[in-house]
């Protein structure tokens, strides 16, 4: 089986580039992820804090990688 590069990891600052007003609301309410208050939105609108919800993704791209992984190889 041939091995890939290691991917780089991330900038310090995560993935996510929320610099934009639209992430932001004035109005804390619980993060879809871990619960706890937050003024920030994602994408939907939907509270989420900007490290859980790059933790979300990773974790989805995890779960494909394996998902295709195991295909491949059955």
């Amino acid at each position: 089986m041939r091995r890939g590069r290691r991917r780089p990891d991330p900038p310090p600052t995560g993935l996510l580039n929320w610099h934009d007003s639209s992430h932001w609301s004035a109005q804390q309410r619980p993060c879809r992820y871990c619960g706890t208050p937050t003024n920030l939105r994602d994408s939907h609108r939907k509270p989420a804090h900007k490290t859980c919800a790059e933790a979300a993704i990773a974790e989805q791209i995890r779960d494909q990688a394996a998902a295709y992984e195991n295909e491949r190889l059955t």
